[in-house]
């Protein structure tokens, strides 16, 4: 049994026009605003994907840039050797190794020992190694060594020490000069010429002085 309290609550009254119209117009509204919404979350995604990409690239070339070996053309290196003669040493090319920072690598280098002075001697290869540390130069691939003297020798190794000049190599020599031809498999020149040991299947030839 209904009391009149109850009845009055389960009794909806009918909406009016002006209701009716109301209501009509809120909803295009509610639906804009969910796009809208929908539409700021969705930049605000992009906006950080963005960033964060671009942090990412730089990054990595940040990193690329770090690990890139320092690459120079015609470089030139300068110094003294320990009997105080100066030398230089030129190359087309000059790549400084990503691993370790003391080592050069040289394309064509040419050493010149005694450089500004009489008689200097020269050395030159397709393929160098300058160690900064060490404080030599390794010569490889079609060695040339030529002196003021007239004498040029041909080896496939020859490692210079430029804190003495001393020159030295275990892959063999030949060559010839004024006085003779020799060649052998080991060798050493120290005191700025005026000592050289060979050793190994040595063969000298002198030329009669007239």
């Amino acid at each position: 049994m209904l009391t009149q309290s109850d009845g009055a609550a389960a009794i909806i009254p009918p909406q009016t026009a002006a209701e009716r119209a109301r209501n009509r117009r809120r909803t295009p509204v509610r639906r804009l605003r969910l796009v809208l919404a929908i539409f700021a979350v969705s930049v605000g995604v992009a906006v950080i994907a963005q960033a964060s990409w671009r942090s990412l690239a730089s990054s990595k070339l940040q990193t690329q840039a770090a690990s890139a070996p320092l690459v120079l053309d015609k470089p030139r290196f300068t110094g003294v050797l320990k009997d105080g003669r100066p030398f230089l040493i030129t190359a087309e090319r000059a790549v400084r190794d990503a691993q370790d920072e003391n080592i050069v690598r040289l394309t064509t280098p040419l050493l010149v020992r005694g450089y500004g002075q009489p008689n200097p001697s020269q050395a030159t290869a397709k393929v160098g190694v300058y160690s900064e540390a060490a404080n030599t130069l390794l010569l490889t691939d079609g060695v040339k060594i030529t002196s003021a003297e007239g004498y040029a020798f041909d080896a496939p190794r020859a490692l210079i020490d430029l804190r003495t000049g001393a020159v030295s190599g275990d892959a063999g020599i030949a060559g010839s000069g004024p006085k003779g031809s020799t060649q052998a498999n080991t060798y050493t020149v120290t005191d700025q010429g005026d000592r050289v040991v060979l050793k190994g299947r040595v063969q000298t030839r002198l030329e009669q002085q007239r």
